[in-house]
């Protein structure tokens, strides 16, 4: 059952839409530290939830309801329209008979304002409304995730969640030189590390490590994270914050030891429901690992790393939302992170500091919509995507074209390539902010508010733009800068030419000559990053060509895996060996070796190998078109919010069911079925 389902169903503790995903989003990107201990806050504006909300429901009681009540905060109860009633006494208080509307005023400086109302009638629920600007504009409430369980009780405040833990142990300890202590738990985890049988007191240089190089690494400027933990004599010493690593290093001061390391591992946030299996062990082991990579990032929030960044990145968590729509289903994770990445207004940055990021946000509201058909979302989150749309806008040269302006960060990705141009439109960043303005008007229509129209006509000329604007008949392919002087650079890069594969910015003519010409053309730079990776595979899923992407995936992730990897990692450049395969930014141990980004395959797979999508919100209607790309066997299960949709294809036959009244069509060699229900 959804959340929204279960806020109809009972009552539930509800707040300001987005209050509680900045609260714990802010805590969470806080925790990050490096070399000793030293704090590394956010470099982008940050917000903070509202200290003050109002809540309010008309009601139309027959007889007087005497219910429960409980808050995060201070609470003011009023029965508007009524005269003064009696103040809340033992968390009790009596509403009268009659027609009216309840107003509960909630302050708190701690966490975000929150009430739980539970009455026979009277209960706080997704009719009650939210404001935190008094009669301005009241939006509906949400049920922030509580203590322990998704329906919650008055006694699971919100303010008390807390993801659940279990014990792990290393899978070997040794002993280095003196009495230093090295474990190694097997495969990268995430959770507290915790010291055992520690005697004498003082201080402990607990060194992290992805690889054991990093963390037999004692240089002070050389791990990224490495702190001292200041101990007394006991059985266990458990550490405050959560870290990830695959090994550790522990180097008490002279008079202190520590005879052992355990930790309690921080599970996921969200269980897996998503499966895929085939006849190939090599991509079997590709997605089981991805799964593990998506769920080592899955926090309160999707992240980008578990040991580097630990913050939320909207270009990273978009893929991670398609990624967790196939491997999770449950989507309030990516709810919570749109909430937190948008943040409040006025805005007075891109996302991130980044211009692409902006768009994909944008992008990423669509998309959300799309798997889940939660209409609520887009109502309590509209409002925001006009602002930061209006403030893109703003910042657009004088033909409507992204130009980035001073304090933009124009990224695209990380390559040696010279990506980031100043003085110049990028044939990227517009078709990104197409795909933004298409989804500005979509959601314009959904939401039955604002000008569609002139969102639509703002795409359709950027549109048109692109293809005469950037396209070198000489190079057979779009460039990648258009430059102030109305001139094409000469820089040839995959980036928007595989985006425009995938949206459809070609003719037949120009689709061949880009493939031939950029695509399969190794003397134009490869893309090195697992990010890019996912965008360049799935242009090609798009055409069909899932041959040639599982061949891609064998090597490329699968090189990963011949290195070691029990995650996947932020970049992978198969030539770099030894120790030079973990620096990145300048720094020797710099680079993450899991990746939120690194975890793309459970989404091809899902999407384009089992062939499972949506086709109208919250998949009412999907489709289930399988390609194995030569495959003798594949299965596999994808979660919907209504049941899971299981395709099977052996000898040569297609299979699928899916969740009794959504109506799937399985397309399996010219051949169009409806897709049965699961018995």
């Amino acid at each position: 059952m959804t959340a929204v389902a279960l806020m109809l169903a009972a009552a539930a503790w509800i707040a300001y839409p987005g209050d509680y995903a900045l609260w714990r989003g802010n805590d969470l990107q806080a925790r990050r530290i490096e070399f000793g201990g030293r704090g590394y806050p956010v470099f982008w504006a940050s917000y903070a939830p509202h200290p003050l909300v109002e809540f309010r429901r008309d009601v139309d009681l027959k007889t007087a309801e005497t219910v429960d009540i409980a808050c995060e905060g201070v609470c003011r109860i009023k029965a508007l329209g009524l005269p003064p009633l009696q103040g809340v006494s033992s968390n009790k208080f009596t509403f009268p008979a009659g027609r009216y509307t309840i107003s509960a005023r909630v302050y708190s400086q701690g966490a975000p304002p929150s009430i739980y109302i539970n009455g026979p009638t009277v209960k706080t629920d997704s009719l009650w409304r939210a404001d935190w600007r008094m009669e301005a504009a009241w939006l509906p409430g949400e049920t922030p995730p509580p203590a322990e369980s998704i329906e919650g009780s008055i006694h699971d405040r919100p303010s008390g969640m807390a993801l659940a833990t279990r014990h792990a142990g290393p899978v070997s300890i040794r002993r280095t030189r003196a009495n230093h202590l090295v474990a190694d738990f097997g495969r990268e985890v995430f959770g507290f590390l915790k010291l055992e049988a520690v005697k004498g007191s003082g201080r402990v240089r607990v060194i992290y490590g992805e690889s054991e190089p990093e963390a037999l690494c004692e240089d002070f400027d050389g791990p990224d994270q490495w702190e001292y933990v200041d101990v007394e004599p006991g059985p266990e010493h458990r550490l405050a914050v959560s870290r990830g690593w695959r090994y550790v290093q522990v180097i008490p001061d002279a008079g202190v030891s520590v005879e052992g390391v355990s930790m309690d591992e921080e599970l996921c946030s969200l269980s897996r429901a998503g499966a895929f299996r085939c006849s190939d062990e090599r991509l079997n082991r590709i997605w089981e690992v991805s799964a593990r990579t998506l769920e080592l990032t899955s926090r309160e929030l999707y992240i980008e790393g578990a040991k580097r960044d630990r913050w939320t990145w909207s270009g990273d968590a978009r893929q991670s939302y398609l990624m967790g729509y196939y491997l999770f289903g449950e989507t309030r994770i990516a709810r919570d992170t749109l909430f937190y990445q948008r943040g409040g207004d006025p805005v007075v940055m891109h996302i991130n500091r980044i211009m692409d990021y902006t768009f994909y946000w944008v992008m990423s509201v669509r998309e959300y919509y799309l798997y889940t058909g939660d209409r609520l979302f887009l109502e309590q989150v509209y409002d925001r995507m006009v602002s930061l749309m209006d403030f893109a806008i703003a910042r657009l040269d004088g033909n409507g074209r992204p130009h980035d302006m001073p304090g933009d960060w124009v990224f695209i990705d990380w390559a040696p390539e010279k990506l980031h141009n100043t003085g110049g439109v990028t044939s990227f960043e517009q078709m990104l902010l197409v795909e933004a303005l298409e989804t500005m008007a979509e959601v314009c229509g959904v939401v039955g508010r604002g000008d569609a129209a002139l969102w639509r006509e703002r795409a359709a000329k950027l549109r048109a733009e692109v293809v005469p604007l950037f396209w070198n008949p000489s190079k057979g392919a779009l460039m990648h800068l258009l430059k102030d002087d109305g001139t094409l650079d000469d820089q040839l890069t995959r980036y928007s030419n595989m985006f425009g594969l995938a949206w459809g910015y070609f003719n037949g003519a120009q689709r061949e000559s880009v493939l031939e010409n950029v695509i399969f053309n190794d003397a134009v730079m490869r893309i090195q990053t697992p990010y890019m990776r996912f965008y360049e595979l799935e242009a090609l899923c798009c055409l069909g060509m899932n041959d040639r992407v599982l061949t891609e995936v064998r090597d490329y992730w699968g090189g990963m895996l011949d290195e070691g990897a029990t995650s996947f990692w932020e970049l992978y450049t198969p030539a770099e060996k030894g120790e030079a395969k973990y620096a990145m930014y300048g720094r020797r141990f710099g680079k993450s070796l899991c990746h939120a980004w690194g975890a793309g395959p459970v989404y091809l797979f899902g999407r384009y190998v089992l062939g499972v999508e949506p086709v109208k919100p919250g998949y009412a209607e999907y489709l289930v078109t399988p390609n194995p790309g030569g495959l003798t066997w594949v299965e596999g299960t994808v979660p919907t919010p209504h049941g899971p949709v299981k395709v099977s294809v052996h000898d040569g036959v297609a299979n699928a069911t899916g969740p009794a009244g959504c109506k799937g069509v399985l397309r399996w060699r010219g051949r169009s079925i409806l897709v049965p229900a699961a018995p």
